[in-house]
């Protein structure tokens, strides 16, 4: 089995040497004994940041000569690619279709960002979507879309004999609904810590704070209708919340952490919180929705008692209340959280049991098995 891989190191560019995708999606593959020849992704990126036409050119034509190169040397049995609109041009993506070696273009966060890659996705065979319920999105732009569920690699998501010195945590961005779902534990008198971008909103630059809240003001004030009004003060009314929480709770709210330190806060807290809630293209005046998150996976493979939002699609993950723990509501949140910080044997069962399934069922190692199956490939 020969992999030709396009994909970026990083799943989050604002944080410092983050290596998600490379442990997941590549070393899983390497680990298999998959001779894998990587392309990075990063100028790619480059290009659609700054929206540089020269640099997606340049891009564009180094993949394709990279691809030809090697694919001449020995051939492909899979192109997998992680790219978004912006990236590159498509008429790259028609030429390395014309080769006959089956394209599978991954993405995530479809739900609520799928203007991501909806030019792209029909210029590909397969479009791997993470969440179940964004098939229909796929469809409707003639694209081929393959249900394919994150997973996490086991040899970085493992638990570490450390003290369970923190009661709960969470790790991630702050946006969306988790602001308050924080808010209200904190309140509540729970001992809750939050790491990650944007949970100290405002503090750390308090010009720029004045400047974001400004421009909401006069939009709010001087847009010429009442939709672009009241989606200026919809985000103003959360700049100001998320500001607030972060100057009544500053020993609570933390900036981000490295991997490795992310991977460890599974082993030190009690308690892992997650949160499925976003904002249809992080926009707060918009709808509400709610996806599966790589966390879901990468917290129970570290060991952690993770606790999360209730959905159908991740109750076909981990059983409920038994390898995981699942909320409805804020009040079920710390109704939850309180009752297994004061029932810790309890709570350990449920970590081993969702540690065990995670490692059953939801390695990337098992997804590509799964994805060569489907494609008819033999790894």
């Amino acid at each position: 089995m020969r992999v030709f891989q396009v994909i970026e190191a990083s799943a989050n560019t604002t944080l410092n040497a983050n290596q998600t995708w490379r442990r997941n999606l590549y070393e899983s593959l390497v680990e298999m004994g998959v001779d894998v020849f990587l392309f990075p992704a990063e100028a790619g990126r480059k290009a659609l940041d700054r929206g540089s036409p020269a640099l997606r050119a340049a891009f564009s034509q180094q993949l394709l000569d990279a691809f030809r190169r090697e694919h001449a040397r020995q051939p492909f049995d899979l192109i997998f690619t992680y790219l978004m609109d912006g990236m590159l041009d498509l008429a790259v993506l028609d030429e390395l279709r014309r080769g006959g070696v089956p394209l599978c273009n991954f993405s995530c966060n479809n739900i609520h960002q799928f203007s991501l890659v909806a030019e792209l996705s029909p210029h590909v065979d397969f479009c791997l979507h993470a969440e179940r319920d964004a098939r229909e999105k796929f469809l409707a732009v003639g694209a081929t879309p393959l249900w394919w569920p994150m997973a996490s690699n086991p040899r970085y998501f493992k638990p570490y004999p450390l003290q369970r010195s923190l009661p709960v945590s969470f790790v991630g961005a702050n946006y969306a609904l988790r602001a308050h779902f924080i808010q209200h534990l904190l309140a509540q008198g729970i001992e809750v810590h939050a790491y990650g971008p944007g949970w100290q909103y405002g503090t750390t630059s308090a010009w720029r704070s004045l400047a974001k809240r400004a421009k909401y003001l006069l939009r709010s004030a001087f847009s010429g209708s009442a939709e672009a009004q009241y989606q200026a003060s919809a985000n103003l009314a959360e700049h100001d919340f998320r500001r607030l929480l972060a100057k009544s709770y500053p020993h609570n709210l933390h900036p981000p952490v490295s991997d490795e330190e992310l991977v460890q806060l599974y082993s030190r807290s009690q308690i892992s919180l997650g949160f499925l809630e976003v904002y249809e293209g992080h926009d707060a005046s918009r709808a509400v929705t709610r996806h599966v998150h790589l966390r879901e996976f990468e917290a129970p493979m570290s060991g952690a008692l993770y606790c999360t939002g209730y959905s159908d699609e991740l109750a076909g993950y981990f059983e409920p209340d038994r390898e995981i723990l699942v909320y409805r509501t804020p009040e079920e949140l710390a109704d939850k959280t309180r009752y297994y910080l004061a029932h810790a044997p309890e709570g350990e069962a449920i970590r081993q049991a969702g540690r065990q399934r995670a490692l059953r069922d939801h390695t990337y190692q098992r997804r590509f098995e799964q994805l060569f199956a489907a494609l008819g490939l033999r790894a």
